[in-house]
């Protein structure tokens, strides 16, 4: 019962929902022809291979609102663009997911920061903390080490082709073979693409990939506002404290798809009946998407029902030094959400675990809610189970295990320099200090890893074995 009670609560409704109409969306732009034009467009602008995955970087900057939309989106737009240029999905995957989930946690708005901000706000409440939650939030955004890493992390990969463990390995066969991945999300061959039902137009153009895209951008902007309210009291921060982000990204969707079935009919590069048709081919692409997220809600599930995070908190949360806190809050919320894949789980359990403590050992309490956000960030880059990382590798069309295991070894180097940051943070007040910390440590890393792994030419990789 505790399983479809999971499944059946409204917000995972909506999630549902929300993929439906993301994967549907998709299919539409691509029978549109849009997709095939933008990426022949980026083709003139895009020169190098190392392009090619700096624009992956860029877009996922860009769409810093959600991290689900921006994975489905950044691998409408590019997947297609890093094929032809012998990326490997594998590195599509994570150029893709490092950037999502790091970009959407560090702007305070997006969909995240509902829900963090209702966290800290409830903690601060019962401490008599006078304080306004969205505020604190960003106060802590500087201390929020592991996810300015990842993304800085992405974007050296990405120039200096940063190819190590099971990465260069895949990169090598891209280049020796040609094959893009061994398997694809859904199990088929190598070359095979789920949405190879659909026949794009030939006369399609950019901008029936654009169109949707900005529109359902703005659209969310918009409900973003409209969910908090903010068109009744015309509070910003207030609307963003209230918003409820899955919501508005169902509205802003809706209305997207709809409009762009029609922009198409009057485009002329699609009728209605087929652009309904490419819609169902889209959602049927993303069914073993909606299969791993209801086995993930329900594994999760259960972890709640068995009390196994609280029960571990007890273990792990007790008398020890004040400095050593936020450098265990961080671990402990790595090791949480790498097990559960539920990075809201986490939230909901250690932020009103952390704030207390932290007030209760008299230290500053910022980089005690940014070490538990860092660590969720961390463990939902490679948890098997988490959402994100299921929906990077479904938009980049690799298996997701493939997608899981050549990620966790650039992940782990950000989350050891993150480490040291917020142990940094016990030992020093403010973010200065502990912000040097992390990043000297961050560029030794780097160039230990640039000095025997990396490459700057797009025909080398580096030969290594796992």
């Amino acid at each position: 019962q505790i399983c479809i009670d999971s499944i059946a609560d409204s917000w995972s409704v909506e999630v549902i929902i929300v993929l439906c109409l993301m994967g549907g969306l998709i299919g539409l732009m691509i029978k549109s022809g849009g997709s095939e034009a933008f990426g022949r467009l980026l083709g003139k602008k895009i020169k190098t291979k190392t392009g090619a995955m700096r624009m992956t970087w860029m877009v996922g900057i860009c769409i810093f609102f959600d991290d689900y939309f921006n994975a489905l989106a950044n691998g409408a737009i590019m997947r297609q663009v890093n094929d032809s240029y012998g990326i490997s999905r594998e590195k599509t995957s994570y150029l893709i997911d490092s950037t999502a989930v790091g970009i959407t946690l560090l702007v305070p708005i997006s969909t995240w920061v509902a829900f963090t901000c209702g966290l800290i706000g409830e903690s601060f409440d019962k401490l008599s903390i006078t304080e306004d939650s969205f505020s604190a939030f960003c106060h802590c955004i500087p201390f929020n080490f592991y996810c300015w890493m990842s993304i800085f992390m992405v974007f050296v990969v990405a120039s200096f082709n940063l190819d190590f463990g099971p990465m260069a390995k895949c990169e090598r066969r891209t280049q020796l073979t040609g094959r893009l991945c061994d398997q694809t999300f859904s199990g088929g061959d190598a070359d095979t693409d789920d949405y190879a039902e659909i026949k794009p137009c030939e006369e399609g153009k950019a901008d029936g990939l654009l169109v949707p895209i900005l529109l359902l951008i703005g659209l969310a902007f918009v409900m973003i506002l409209y969910t908090g309210g903010f068109f009744s009291h015309h509070d910003l921060m207030r609307a963003i404290n209230d918003t409820d982000g899955m919501l508005a990204l169902t509205y802003a969707g809706g209305i997207t798809v709809v409009v762009a079935i029609l922009y198409y009919k009057v485009r002329g590069v699609s009728s209605v009946s087929e652009s309904i048709a490419s819609f169902v081919v889209g959602v049927k692409a993303l069914m073993f998407v909606f299969i791993l997220i209801v086995f993930a809600w329900a594994i999760g599930a259960v972890g709640d029902l068995l009390g196994t995070a609280d029960y571990m908190a007890t273990l792990f949360v007790g008398h020890v030094p004040p400095w050593v806190i936020p450098g265990m809050l961080f671990a402990f919320s790595c090791f949480m959400t790498f097990s559960t894949g539920a990075g809201w789980g986490t939230y909901g359990i250690m932020i009103p675990l952390g704030i207390p403590l932290a007030v209760a050992m008299n230290i500053s309490v910022y980089p005690c809610i940014a070490a538990i956000i860092g660590g969720a960030a961390f463990g939902t880059h490679c948890s098997p189970l988490a959402d994100t990382a299921i929906l990077s590798s479904a938009s980049s069309n690799v298996r997701h295990t493939d997608h899981i295991r050549t990620q966790i070894p650039y992940s782990t180097c950000c989350a050891c320099c993150t480490l040291l940051g917020f142990l940094a943070a016990g030992l020093f007040d403010g973010w200065v200090i502990p912000i040097l910390v992390a990043a000297v440590s961050f560029i030794i890393v780097i160039i230990f890893l640039h000095k025997f792994f990396g490459h700057t030419d797009d025909t080398n990789f580096a030969d290594i074995e796992e």
